[in-house]
């Protein structure tokens, strides 16, 4: 599979900005990857529910109204990345969660 690239538009009402800082609004890191996750979804066609977080940075907080540039690359996991402009807001990877088989032991899970 090739590398996916998708924009996000951060409507200035998101109701995750209410309370999340009051004065300072910041979009909360679980936002972002949910929209990671529905990317995957999306633009690689692979189911998300074996998916898990490897890892998660989060490098720049995210204001309202921001546009973010979301980069996915599949490999045996998925690399993420999330730009605004030139900053890296959060990236990371996602990988499948293991399969406990019939003895109990965890498997391997896959992707597709």
């Amino acid at each position: 599979m090739d590398v996916q690239r998708f924009t996000i538009e951060v409507a200035v009402d998101h109701p995750a900005f209410d309370g999340h800082f009051p004065g300072h609004p910041v979009l909360p890191g679980v936002v972002l990857l949910a929209e990671v996750v529905a990317g995957v979804e999306r633009h690689l066609g692979l189911a998300t529910e074996r998916l898990e977080i490897k890892v998660a940075k989060f490098h720049a907080p995210v204001a309202p109204g921001s546009r973010l540039d979301v980069e996915l690359v599949p490999g045996s996991s998925i690399a993420f990345s999330i730009s605004c402009g030139a900053t890296r807001v959060a990236s990371g990877s996602l990988a499948p969660a293991p399969a406990a088989d019939g003895g109990g032991n965890a498997a391997a899970g896959s992707l597709q």
